[in-house]
């Protein structure tokens, strides 16, 4: 079988490409690992009809839901190659070994975030610890919170929550220095720094209320947030193609279109520069669906 399109990556970019390619009577696939970014967060409150908030793993649920109905192919896989040959693309998937062949190809693969060891981290990560003030600083608000990471990034990402709250405080749990304007900027706006490593987490069904630090303290707070260097972004697969790259390893992409400069092969999602929300997410792949079913019309070979 040859898929109109192959999708790579089944988070909320990539399953909303599928659903809109597939009503534009396209067969499609899409290959996922069930490990992205949206399936460890359990509570996105800043979506349009959902105020009290609903689940990376609810709204993936519900996507493939909808994906399947209309009849799109999934594989509970990884893609461990890409290639071209004679306009066509094929995907080898990892572990089963399969060979997809595809006329056009979307990477919708996400960002892998360096989470650390904590225990306790899982079990409140979206619910009471964040990593994008951007989408949940607004927690914050009225409570007592952390940011737990290297010291500069930790910083920065003090800095935007202190917009929120003025109960904040920084834990250098990596241990990495503080340049002297990051500790000026930081000591202006009364933010405490913790030299420690956190040891645990104390939680009660995900919602934080403390942080025991390595020297025996514990930090009473009930949000936080993490500020780690080193998040990856999937993009490796697309290094054999004559695609451009930030600096950051984001691919570059038509904003019109979401297509990259190696033709019929797209990107949406967190793969390409932009806020790193869901509603974006989703209207990167419906945008990128529209331009890829108009390319297929054009009776590619």
């Amino acid at each position: 079988m040859v898929f109109d399109t192959i999708i790579i990556g089944g988070g909320i970019a990539g399953l909303q490409t599928a659903i809109q390619l597939s009503r534009c009577l396209r067969n499609v696939a899409v290959v996922d690992a069930n490990n992205g970014r949206s399936t460890v967060a359990k509570a996105y409150r800043n979506i349009l009809g959902f105020p009290d908030g609903v689940s990376g793993k609810a709204l993936r649920d519900a996507g493939r839901t909808h994906a399947l109905r209309m009849g799109v192919r999934f594989f509970s896989d990884e893609v461990s190659e890409l290639s071209e040959h004679e306009g066509r693309f094929f995907a080898r998937l990892r572990v089963s070994g399969y060979r997809l062949e595809g006329r056009t190809v979307v990477l919708a693969a996400g960002i892998s975030d360096p989470f650390p060891d904590i225990p306790g981290l899982v079990d409140c990560l979206g619910k009471s610890i964040f990593i994008c003030p951007d989408c949940d600083g607004y927690e914050t608000v009225g409570q007592a919170a952390a940011v737990i990471g290297a010291a500069p990034q930790a910083a920065e990402m003090a800095v935007q929550l202190r917009y929120y709250t003025d109960r904040l405080t920084v834990i250098n749990h990596a241990g990495s220095p503080l340049g002297a304007q990051e500790g000026e900027t930081i000591r202006s706006l009364s933010i405490d720094v913790i030299n420690e490593r956190v040891e645990r987490l104390a939680h009660q069904n995900g919602m934080l209320t403390g942080i025991v630090l390595s020297g025996g303290a514990t930090l009473s707070v009930s949000r936080a947030f993490l500020a780690f260097p080193g998040a990856r972004v999937n993009t490796d697969l697309l290094r054999p193609f004559a695609v451009r790259f930030n600096e950051k390893g984001h691919v570059l992409v038509d904003p019109r279109t979401k297509e990259t400069d190696h033709r019929n092969i797209w990107a949406v999602g967190d793969v390409i520069p932009h806020s790193q929300q869901v509603a974006i997410a989703m209207g990167d792949g419906a945008q990128a669906a529209i331009w890829i079913h108009k390319r297929l019309q054009e009776s590619i070979t």
